[in-house]
């Protein structure tokens, strides 16, 4: 549909109104054609920064005829390898890398070797991955409120491949469980705006909407909105513990408090916080009660790949008892290839990985969980009083061991710009403006806390002299952050990922 056939029906509407949109509508062409002209400049210097290797090394758009020797295979792979770590070795990076010690990552290479040729698909061949899966799971729910006897003893759950596969697979199991026990075709999840995004895609992927609700002046989720927001297709309720974008902690208790109240399933989002979360409680610091300690609590997420130091590529999904994970597992009967299932969306997985994850988890034992966590919480204490003592700086709510930046008086893209060009690897949000930090193991390094704080009284000197830059990321933040047309940044994401996939 055109302009012309949209502004052609208007007529219902109110005159004023109706000119009032139709004269809106008329700019649409020439912003569009502004922010196209925007957007190709913005693509080019993407490509440029996504295709550093043009011109480093030859291009395979096709299928060489002959196999090429291994070892130049080899060899170009390590050469890229050497190009892309050393941000991350030396601390610059916002998250990404979790552990990175070279020991750490050659032992779980070796574990990947051994178990290279290993798929959960055929537990039959392969019974160590499901020796190594379900202890995982084990291993996992007991540091979040499972006991070997008791009300919780029967939590359960199973290995995923990662943070945002965990959540689609709870988001998919209340939606069967509430269609199956309730009839409830058109169902809602209730979730608060700082929520993971991949809770968006569940919400596109199975058909449930979105009842998005704001947070408070702490960046917490409103819980008495959360209140208000329930009726009879309320599926299930969301708390995040953290929340990616702030680092805050929702209202855990209270919300899985409502849930139980009103019979609804509750999921904590515990993606960042899983193997950070309970070792700082043990440590003395003041967190919230977020697992199944809580009765209301019916579901959690938890990143085994994150600050649980295994490979990229495994997360865990808890249930608080079997017939709610059954909503979850897909079976087939009467496939002519005979029966078929799966306990996740994937059928074929790397056992590898879930062998990594159970020897990671094994070689970390509590003591070294508790070491590690320390060390970052100790970390985040000196960075988050070096960056209070900037007074053009804010921190948003009171999060922990991951900042949310922002100012009042600089545009703090700006000043995100200035520590990219300083090296850092920092994560730009929006609503509101502002960068994070995500603390790991790499910032724990002698001297990188120290570097942080001086780069960012640097870029923060360097934007109050120079402010309105043209260059960098921030020209596009601020557009992105104010275009009234969602539509048109979503097409610019898309376009992105079309460049990703550029040869």
């Amino acid at each position: 549909m055109n302009i012309e056939e949209i502004t052609g029906k208007l007529s219902w509407l109110p005159a004023s109104l109706a000119r009032f949109i139709e004269k809106r509508m008329k700019k649409i062409p020439s912003v569009k054609k502004m922010i196209d002209a925007e957007n190709e400049k913005v693509m080019h210097v993407l490509e440029h920064s996504l295709k550093p290797y043009s011109d480093k090394f030859d291009k395979y758009p096709i299928l060489p005829a002959t196999g090429l020797n291994r070892e130049k295979i080899l060899a170009d792979i390590q050469q890229m390898n050497e190009l892309e770590s050393g941000k991350w070795k030396d601390g610059y990076v916002s998250g990404g890398i979790y552990h990175g010690s070279q020991e750490h990552i050659d032992f779980l290479n070796k574990v990947y070797a051994l178990q290279s040729q290993s798929n959960p698909l055929h537990s039959d061949l392969f019974p160590s991955a499901t020796k190594f899966e379900a202890e995982i799971v084990s291993m996992v729910a007991t540091l979040h409120g499972k006991t070997v006897v008791g009300a919780n003893s029967s939590i359960c759950g199973t290995v995923s491949s990662g943070g945002t596969e965990s959540i689609l697979l709870a988001m998919k199991t209340y939606r069967d469980k509430a269609r199956e026990e309730r009839g409830i075709t058109e169902p809602e999840m209730i979730v608060p705006v700082t929520a993971h995004a991949a809770f968006d895609k569940a919400s596109q992927y199975f058909n449930i909407k979105q009842v998005k609700i704001a947070v408070t002046g702490n960046y917490t989720v409103d819980v008495n909105a959360v209140k208000r927001a329930i009726n009879n297709n309320t599926i299930v309720i969301v708390g995040s513990a953290p929340s990616f974008p702030h680092g805050t902690f929702d209202a855990i208790k209270e919300l899985s408090d409502i849930a139980l109240k009103h019979k609804i399933g509750f999921h904590t989002d515990c993606c960042l916080g899983g193997f950070v979360v309970p070792f700082a409680e043990k440590l003395g610091y003041k967190v919230p009660v977020v697992d199944f300690r809580l009765p209301g609590v019916t579901s959690m997420s938890v990143d085994t790949h994150k600050y649980g130091y295994a490979a990229k590529g495994t997360s865990v999904v808890l249930y608080r008892d079997e017939a709610l994970r059954h909503y979850q597992f897909y079976t087939s009967t009467e496939w002519p290839g005979g029966l078929y299932f799966s306990p996740t969306l994937a059928g074929s997985r790397p056992g590898a990985l879930s062998a990594a994850c159970w020897a990671a988890m094994l070689a970390m034992g509590e003591e070294g969980y508790l070491q590690a966590t320390k060390a970052i919480l100790e970390t985040a204490d000196k960075i988050k009083a070096g960056i209070l003592s900037i007074p053009e700086l804010k921190i948003l709510g009171e999060p922990l061991w991951i900042f949310a930046i922002a100012s009042d008086s600089l545009n703090i893209y700006e000043v995100l710009d200035q520590m990219t060009k300083k090296g850092w690897n920092l994560n730009g949000l929006h609503k509101p403006a502002c960068f994070h930090l995500a603390l790991t193991l790499r910032q724990t390094q002698p001297g990188v806390a120290e570097r942080f704080i001086q780069d960012l009284k640097d870029s923060v000197a360097y934007v109050k002299t120079n402010p309105g830059s043209k260059d960098g990321m921030a020209p596009v933040y601020g557009m992105a952050s104010s275009l009234p047309f969602r539509g048109i940044v979503s097409d610019i994401l898309k376009k992105y990922l079309d460049v990703v996939y550029k040869v």
